[in-house]
């Protein structure tokens, strides 16, 4: 078994830290939110072809960002998740936040499983000239559903909350 002494698993508040391949899953699951923050700072010109890019039909772009919502909602989560310090002005541990927070991993899988049908049933015809990127995402959903069942930290992680500190 290897040992990795020089990385910590806690982190200040004595949780598991969040694996960076978490933050990846959730650039993944909320790319419509990319696309559409990424459309709106472009020229005019330019938008329409970002957007058909990862989605050719603007239908699929709409439905991609209803499907997302749950994935906006463990964000917030993940901000939520510090103690609340009097001193430092942080965090407030919510009950809202952690029974959300404890059902992430599902939520999240939910998210990822519904995304990758959805991708799939909707790909267009000749997709790999027309849209290469829809490929790639199909490719990566499907890694992230994997991820999100075997992974053990995970589920160390989405199962615990900071407590209060006292002042």
């Amino acid at each position: 078994m290897k040992r990795y002494p020089d990385i910590p698993l806690l982190d200040q508040d004595g949780l598991h830290r969040i694996p960076l391949r978490f933050y990846a899953l959730l650039l993944l699951l909320l790319r419509p939110y990319l696309c559409w923050i990424v459309t709106l700072v472009m020229p005019e010109a330019e938008r329409k072809a970002v957007l058909s890019f990862f989605y050719p039909l603007s239908d699929d772009f709409v439905r991609a960002v209803l499907i997302a919502i749950p994935a906006l909602l463990v964000l917030a989560a993940v901000s939520q998740r510090v103690p609340y310090d009097k001193k430092l002005r942080r965090g407030r541990a919510k009950k809202f936040w952690f029974a959300l927070w404890r059902q992430s991993r599902w939520l999240l899988l939910g998210v990822a499983a519904v995304d990758l049908y959805w991708t799939i049933s909707h790909l267009p015809a000749y997709v790999a000239l027309r849209a290469p990127g829809l490929l790639l995402v199909v490719a990566a959903l499907a890694l992230s559903c994997l991820y999100l069942l075997r992974s053990r930290q995970l589920r160390l992680v989405f199962s615990e909350w900071p407590e209060d500190k006292k002042a």
